[in-house]
């Protein structure tokens, strides 16, 4: 069976539920694919976690394929996506860290902490709790799984039970939420 027309019969058999249909089509696109996703980041760790996000975004909504010779556009439209995502979180990431280190050289590491520094941080500190106990519990929860423990959106999306756009929309809804209580505390 040839890789160009193979994975048409792997498709309808895995759209019926045959689980080693969608094993034989996860490894055609993890062959295909994955030097695709490697040249974007070439961090092979990071490759592997794409193509994972990429295979499970695959397996979830392999019914919405409206056109099985469309399938390695598709399958590549949804890896490249799952690039970006990566990349926009490392870009925050990074903005955060340089942020933090900011702060730090300018209120000077290894000297005593300003005691009013010290207060606004605490009241800060208060106002960010009465604004998260204003939350509802999904808003919480969501927030709490991407900013504390810092997971990725399909890992949210395993732990809620949804689908990782889902779990992208939740958070935003949470933040957005997050900001009307922080602006009503202030």
């Amino acid at each position: 069976m040839s890789d160009d027309n193979g994975y048409i019969q792997f498709l309808a058999e895995a759209r019926s539920g045959d689980r080693v249909a969608m094993g034989r089509l996860a490894k055609l696109v993890w062959e295909r694919v994955y030097p695709f996703v490697f040249r974007t980041t070439p961090d092979h760790n990071a490759a592997e976690d794409i193509l994972q996000e990429t295979l499970l975004a695959m397996l979830c909504r392999l019914d919405s394929l409206r056109d099985d010779k469309r399938f390695w556009p598709w399958i590549h439209r949804i890896a490249w996506h799952k690039v970006q995502d990566r990349l926009r979180d490392r870009r925050l990431q990074s903005l955060v860290l340089a942020e933090l280190a900011r702060r730090e050289s300018a209120a000077g590491v290894g000297s005593a902490p300003d005691p009013l520094d010290t207060q606004v941080r605490d009241e800060s500190l208060q106002q960010l709790a009465a604004a998260l106990d204003q939350l509802s519990a999904r808003h919480r929860d969501i927030l709490r799984l991407r900013c504390y423990e810092q997971l990725a959106y399909p890992e949210i999306a395993a732990r809620t039970r949804t689908t990782a756009a889902r779990a992208r929309t939740h958070f935003h809804r949470a933040t957005k939420s997050l900001e009307k209580c922080l602006a009503c505390c202030v």
